[in-house]
């Protein structure tokens, strides 16, 4: 079927006659009216009655004027939801990010985000780095935000901010008096670390190669909360984000070891595949962290 046909038939049927549709659609009248038996003819039936003044629906017309309506709907409707994505009205924001950012920094800018766009749906999946970076690549979702090393290709980084990776134990622990720390002071004492794979580990574990530490045991945890708890209660050396621990330093109930070189800057970035572009809703989300 020619739907420029069926935009014809429809307009006559809702006009009344030719000389409005030609009024409604600027198409000359022989123009509409070659359209229109072609149409009829496409179908093999007459779909209106030829009055001295106007044009009436056949029973094959009014047939045909109802799924035209339905159809002609549909396409109105599909106009208006592509304009409410491009303004990020409506949609579906689905990202990733490892712990910290996914804990501390996304939640309060999520927050923000569903005041101004109350109808686009928000999922948030929080995992480590390499889990983040892959989930991006595989398409599972648009955005990433990582606190590591980016290892994944196809994949794109930017920076949109720093955290410090903070060394603190707990109060009573027998570091904690210590007014300098030398990097014998760390051999074997027992390290509190996020799971392989999480670039927080990957950079605890190049700072003390670096600094030719011998590492002790490490108990593993997935996620920042269980290791700032088990900290807390005597477990061992924990690299915690600054952004994490503002209440515990500031009460003193986990204290930083006292060695800028152990501290750790580093960057938190924005992962995304290389040929995809962001979305409205990525945009609108983007402009908030940026902001």
């Amino acid at each position: 079927m020619n739907l420029h046909h069926l935009l014809v038939f429809h307009t006559i049927a809702k006009t009344g006659s030719i000389t409005a549709c030609s009024r409604a659609l600027h198409i000359s009248q022989p123009a509409l009216s070659r359209e229109l038996r072609e149409l009829e003819d496409s179908f093999g039936l007459s779909l209106f009655e030829r009055l001295p003044r106007g044009m009436r629906l056949t029973g094959a017309g009014e047939v045909l004027a109802e799924y035209a309506t339905r159809l002609f709907d549909i396409a109105r409707s599909a106009d208006l939801a592509m304009k409410e994505l491009a303004s990020a009205r409506i949609g579906h924001l689905s990202i990733a990010a490892s712990n910290t950012i996914g804990t501390y920094i996304l939640p309060r800018v999520l927050a923000r985000f569903r005041i101004d766009h109350p109808d686009v749906r928000v999922s948030l999946y929080v995992g480590n780095t390499a889990q983040v970076s892959q989930a991006v690549a595989d398409m599972r979702y648009s955005l990433g935000f990582i606190e590591g090393p980016l290892h994944v290709e196809g994949l794109t980084a930017t920076k949109f901010r720093e955290d410090e990776l903070v060394p603190v134990v707990t109060a009573w622990h027998r570091l904690a008096d210590l007014h300098a720390l030398g990097p014998d002071d760390l051999n074997d004492e027992p390290l509190l670390m996020r799971e392989s794979g999480s670039g927080t580990r990957e950079l605890i574990a190049a700072i003390l190669d670096d600094l030719g530490v011998r590492m002790g045991p490490v108990m593993e945890f997935g996620n920042t909360e269980a290791i700032k708890q088990a900290a807390i209660h005597g477990g061992g050396i924990a690299w915690l984000p600054a952004v994490s621990i503002t209440d515990e330093l500031a009460n003193d109930v986990l204290i930083p070891l006292p060695s800028p070189r152990l501290t750790i800057r580093r960057p938190l970035t924005i992962v995304r595949r290389a040929a995809a572009p962001d979305g409205p809703a990525e945009r609108a989300l983007l402009a908030l962290i940026e902001g």
